[in-house]
């Protein structure tokens, strides 16, 4: 009853619910309009003979006109758009028309009561109650309305029939009086369920709104970067593949910017700075695309670019090396001042069909030729690009064909002792000699192989192929094998490998295991591990290619590796670059300082090997000594070092 004495009064601070008050019952009071006329010319049908003229015609006919311009007005301003104002003023003026109207049909009805036999008043009784019954069901949306109404239509027929002397009509009258108390009753519930059901809908609507604003949210974030608010790599490709259907006769120019030198930053400053750096970059670039084209970060350090329409190749060049002068910029971060760089690879498709991988995969190989050079500039993709590029697919095809492991095989290059000239060991390297390709570059296939992960496969194959090499070359021969970068940080390929050691029953301290720096940038935690598990089990770790990567000290200290390799980038320019000389002369010096055997590469002459071993570096290979030999050659270059050595004691004695 609490929702009906509320709901009496129009509540203007709840807008909502009037205005849903208003839409409601615009679908409704035309309906009561209607049958209002039918029933009030129905009686007047029946009284036009019994009644005078102006009362059973003229007053029921006007009375209907009026109804039939309110359907019109309700009608015509039905879908008009509606405030909460306008619905306040149309219900408070529906309330007083309804009264008025009501009271009208009432007092007119009572008029006729007089008139006509008890048919006819009979009739009047069932004009009131459905009239009554009409407004309760139609104006239940606007309870003051339907109360009004209702308490005017049985309030005429119960003072007109309890009073007429007639028993029916009395009884009649007396049962209207009761039949009024559950109208009440309904009228209260139905507004109760209606104002639950503006209530529940308005709740619905704010969750559906709110569902939206996140959905809306999670959809920028699905395309947007939330570090640096630039387009993140979905947003990139969505876009580069909409520029390519829009206009595949002109394929937009895409380029990739890598920051050179950014994982130390993480390291050494932590990776709050990395983030700061990061978004000072987007900043930067952003600023240097004035708008046009489009900078994504496609995750990481890396950033994609699609150039402007309008920009030719010189201008394209021209933002490209504005982006690595940027890069070079100092970046202030807490803790201090840092500076890196950054490269950058471009492509420049022509004619069609092109897609956005393609586009993405051309701009990022040129990117890693630039970096391989380590210049911090911009590199084109080129024919000649192009044609290694192609290259590069045959070779990953071929790897996944059946022959593959079959083509696989091992050649052996001598490890010279400088001290006396005697064979300490081989190191094994791949080779490939595909049906297709012809001899393929380790260079090319091995890379090939980890960006396929073939290279666990490949890994196992060869290493089995070195175990039954040494399990025939004489004692105490070592052999030194390399692992790759997936393989140092995969604790089930050291397990396989270890399986292999005991299953073949080789001493474990034969086995020297040869990792790059490169491996250890990639997951030192796990490297860690795994060169602890193979060290614990007799294996000797070296770190190859020493000087070339960017790992540090530190690493070497907490990785105790037992050889360090010159790459023999320094000691092949030892005779002409002084740098060269003083670098080699400072890594010999360091591994002596901390007990660990030195061994250089690529050593071509006979006055290198000498100057060396003068610097205290212990082992070396080259093609001074040897070329990398097959397997039954290498076991009879060993024999005869040890017969050559032999012979020269006997001499010297």
């Amino acid at each position: 009853m609490r929702n009906l004495l509320s709901g009496l009064g129009l509540q203007k601070e709840n807008p909502a619910f009037m205005v849903a008050q208003y839409k409601a019952l615009s679908s409704q009071i035309p309906v009561l309009y209607i049958l209002l006329i039918i029933n009030a010319l129905a009686v007047a049908a029946t009284h036009i003979h019994t009644a005078p003229m102006w009362l059973a015609l003229y007053v029921p006919v006007s009375l209907s006109i009026l109804c039939i311009f309110r359907i019109m007005w309700w009608h015509m301003h039905s879908q008009d758009p509606v405030s909460a104002d306008r619905a306040y003023s149309v219900m408070r003026r529906t309330v007083v028309l309804a009264g008025v109207l009501t009271l009208a049909f009432g007092s007119w009805a009572v008029a006729l009561y007089q008139y006509g036999n008890a048919y006819q008043q009979g009739q009047i009784s069932y004009f009131l109650v459905v009239t009554g019954i009409s407004c309760v069901f139609c104006l239940m949306h606007l309870p003051a309305a339907a109360l009004l109404t209702t308490a005017i239509t049985f309030s005429f027929m119960v003072v007109t029939f309890m009073f007429s002397g007639n028993s029916v009509f009395v009884a009649t009258a007396t049962s209207v009086i009761f039949l009024s108390f559950p109208f009440v009753r309904v009228i209260n519930s139905y507004f109760r369920n209606f104002a639950g059901l503006v209530r529940l809908t308005e709740e619905l609507g704010d969750k559906q709104a709110e569902a939206e604003r996140l959905n809306l949210i999670n959809s920028r974030n699905a395309m947007q970067d939330q570090l640096t608010g630039l387009a993140n790599r979905r947003s990139f490709f969505r876009e580069l593949q909409d520029l390519l259907q829009q206009r595949p006769e002109e394929p937009p120019i895409v380029g990739l910017v890598d920051l050179d030198g950014f994982k130390p930053v993480n390291d050494v400053f932590g990776h709050a700075a990395g983030d700061l750096v990061l978004k000072e970059t987007a900043e930067r670039f952003v600023a240097l695309m004035d708008g046009k084209g489009t900078i994504a970060r496609l995750g990481g350090d890396e950033f994609g670019v699609i150039f402007p329409s309008d920009l030719d190749r010189n201008c394209v060049s021209e933002l490209g090396q504005a982006f690595c002068a940027a890069l070079r910029e100092p970046y202030d971060v807490p803790g201090g001042s840092i500076r890196i760089s950054g490269s950058c690879g471009i492509v420049v498709p022509e004619g069609g069909g092109h897609t956005a991988e393609q586009l993405y995969e051309k701009a990022d190989f040129a990117l890693y030729q630039v970096k391989s050079r380590r210049s911090g500039s911009v590199e084109f993709f080129s024919h000649d690009l192009e044609e290694i590029l192609q290259q590069r697919h045959l070779i990953e095809l071929e790897l996944q064909g059946d022959n593959f492991a079959r083509e696989l095989s091992l050649e052996y290059q001598p490890i010279i002792d400088l001290d006396d000239g005697h064979v300490v060991g081989f190191e094994a390297l791949a080779r490939w000699n595909s049906a297709r390709l012809g001899r393929v570059n380790p260079n090319a296939f091995i890379p090939a192989a980890e960006r396929t992960a073939m290279i666990g496969k490949m890994t196992r194959i060869l290493f089995a192929e070195a175990l039954q090499a040494l399990s025939i070359m004489p004692l105490p021969l070592r052999m030194s094998f390399n692992l790759s970068a997936r393989d140092i940080c995969d604790h089930e390929t050291s397990m396989a490998l270890l399986g292999m050691i005991h299953g073949a029953k080789i001493d474990p301290r034969r086995i020297e295991f040869e990792i790059t720096e490169t491996a250890l940038l990639s997951d030192f935690d796990t490297a860690y591990e795994v060169i602890s598990l193979l060290r614990t089990a007799g294996i000797t770790i070296a770190l190859d290619d020493f000087g070339t990567g960017f790992s540090s000290l530190s690493h070497v200290h907490r990785l105790e590796f037992d050889k360090i390799k010159i790459d023999k980038s320094f000691v092949m320019q030892f005779d002409r670059d002084v740098r060269c000389m003083n670098i080699t002369r400072s890594v010999a010096n360091l591994c002596r300082n901390l007990g660990i055997v030195s061994v250089a590469e690529g050593v071509e002459s006979a006055a290198i090997g000498e100057a060396l071993h003068a610097f205290g570096v212990r082992l070396a290979q080259g093609y001074h000594f040897s070329r990398p030999l097959r397997l039954h050659d290498a076991i009879a270059f060993a024999e005869a070092s040890e017969s050559g050595i032999a012979a020269r004691r006997v001499a010297n004695a």
